[in-house]
Formats: C-alpha cells, sequence, structure tokens
C-alpha cells in the first residue's frame, strides 16, 4: 500500500467512527436544512418537518423563540409559530447552529484549544462570510454560513477519534509554533481539511460545501466555480483568527494570501472592517443569551 492509499484508507476509517457515533446525529438534521437552503421550491412547511422530528432541538428553538432577543407578545409553543416569530431564513440558521453545537460540547481546555473556543470561531466565521456575502455581494450568503459552521468538523473529529495524536499535535502547535494544520500533517500524514471534506462528501452535502470546507486553508487550489465561496471562508477564517475571535488553529497567517483574496473579491479593507463590527456585536449578544 503506498502514501495516498494508506491516507484514503485512514481518512475512510475516520468517516466510518464518525457514522457510528454520536456525531452522526446532527448528519439529518444539517443535510435536510442545507437541502432546503440549495431547494428555490422549499418552504417553511418543509423546515417544519425536519425540526419537529428533532425533540431536543425543537426544545432548544422553542426556548430561544421565547428569550428576550425575541421578545414574544405571547408564548411560543409550536415550531409553526417559532417560523412566523422568527423569521423563515434566521429560524434555519438557528436550527443549524443549535445542531452543529452538539458536536463540540466539552470544557476541557489543553494548549490553549477547548471545544467551546473552536465552536465561538466556527460561529464567527460563518457570521462574517454570511455578512460578506450579504453586504458586499447582495446575496443571501446560506451555503456560506453552512460551510463556516462546518469549516473545522475536522479538528473535533480529530480530538474525539484521534485523541492521543490529538494532543500531540496541540503541543506541536505550541511547542513548535506550527499551524495546527502542519503539525496534523506532521503527526497523521493528513490534516483537519482532508478530514472535514471526507465527512462533507460521505454526508452528500452540496459539492460547493464539499470543496470549500477542503480548501479553507489554500483557496488557490479550488475550481473557479467555487472561488468565490472559498476565498471568502478564507478571509473570514483569516480575520476572526486575527481578532482572536475564539480558537485559532493557525497563529502563523499567511498575510500576502489574505490580501490576494480580498483584491480578488473586491473587497477593501475598510468594508471589511465595518462588517467584522457588526459580527463582535451579534456574538456579544450570542454571548449575552450564554451561547458560547
Amino acid at each position: 500500500m503506498n502514501q495516498e492509499e494508506e491516507k484514503s484508507a485512514k481518512l475512510k476509517k475516520i468517516v466510518q467512527m464518525v457514522n457510528e457515533s454520536e456525531i452522526s446525529s446532527i448528519k439529518n438534521t444539517v443535510v435536510g436544512i442545507t437541502k432546503i437552503i440549495n431547494d428555490p421550491k422549499s418552504s417553511a412547511k418543509d423546515l417544519k418537518k425536519i425540526i419537529q422530528i428533532d425533540p431536543p432541538l425543537t426544545g432548544r428553538l422553542l426556548k430561544l423563540a421565547n428569550s428576550v432577543y425575541y421578545s414574544p407578545r405571547t408564548k411560543i409553543s409550536e415550531i409553526q409559530q417559532a417560523i412566523i416569530w422568527v423569521g423563515y431564513d434566521a429560524l434555519k440558521e438557528l436550527a443549524l447552529r443549535q445542531k452543529v453545537c452538539e458536536v463540540f460540547d466539552g470544557d476541557e481546555t489543553i494548549e490553549g484549544y477547548s471545544r467551546p473556543l473552536l465552536w465561538k470561531h466556527s460561529v464567527a466565521v460563518s457570521l462574517l462570510g454570511k455578512m460578506i456575502y450579504r453586504k458586499e455581494f447582495r446575496e443571501k450568503g446560506e451555503n456560506i454560513y453552512v460551510a463556516g459552521l462546518l469549516h473545522d468538523i475536522g479538528i473535533i473529529v480529530l480530538d474525539q477519534f484521534c485523541e492521543d495524536e490529538f494532543r500531540i499535535i496541540l503541543s506541536k502547535t505550541k511547542t513548535e509554533k506550527k499551524n495546527h494544520r502542519k503539525a496534523e500533517q506532521k503527526v497523521l500524514g493528513f490534516d483537519h481539511t482532508e478530514v472535514g471534506k471526507a465527512i462533507a462528501d460521505d454526508w452528500n452535502l452540496p459539492q460547493e460545501l464539499v470543496e470549500v470546507i477542503g480548501c479553507h486553508h489554500n483557496p488557490d487550489n479550488i475550481a473557479q466555480e467555487f472561488e468565490k465561496a472559498s476565498l471568502t471562508l478564507y478571509v473570514a477564517d483569516y480575520v476572526c483568527q486575527q481578532k482572536g475571535l475564539g480558537y485559532s488553529d493557525a497563529p502563523i497567517r499567511d498575510k500576502e494570501s489574505f490580501r490576494r483574496c480580498l483584491k480578488r473579491l473586491n473587497l477593501t479593507s475598510y468594508a471589511l472592517d465595518l462588517i467584522v463590527e457588526d459580527v463582535e456585536q451579534e456574538l456579544f449578544k450570542m454571548e449575552e443569551q450564554g451561547l458560547f
């Protein structure tokens, strides 16, 4: 077995472990909502069907819909009411966020890494990516929101299924001042972007998401049809790490690559700074709600 075949076999085994674990519990909801996002004929009725077959998710969404943040006039007791009050688009995002966050449960901190910090980073990246799409491209940016939430799923999977190697990786990132990805490649022979891509592909997520998750640290290697999403995710990830929004897996950042991405997106630093301010305000509101 050559090196590539060995790597492929290891990735396949990791995906199998994921599908046999509790992480697979998010699969149906994430895939279902992503299909709704990518289907222009979908409706609130389709969203309701997906949410209602997941009682814990239903409970969390109703709790949020009844929170001070949304301030309903009367108590909301059904998902249909929540969709009407919170809004169809907003509830899609809430449902995705509430479901994906289940994977990041845990409070141990190792070498500056923790699952809650990684989750905060993922949410920050998803918000920034979506706001760039909406404010600069006049698009909803729903797929980029999904990509932001899931872009580092490979890290959380390595955390849970390659525990010994993961601790070595964290140690190397600190003692040898390596980016997380380089330490992963040295220890495992592959990195979290490849793990994330393998999972997204196995879950039959849209090809754009599969490719963007797989290239979120190297947007130059992506097909032209997915270029905008890949560049946007790279910019969002870079800025959130630079701003210290959650866990940083790339403390050594490539400024030239970042500038090239901004130029290719025709995005100015001034416009980006304004969007980042909005993201930081949104994250602060979430923290007040106890979501981090």
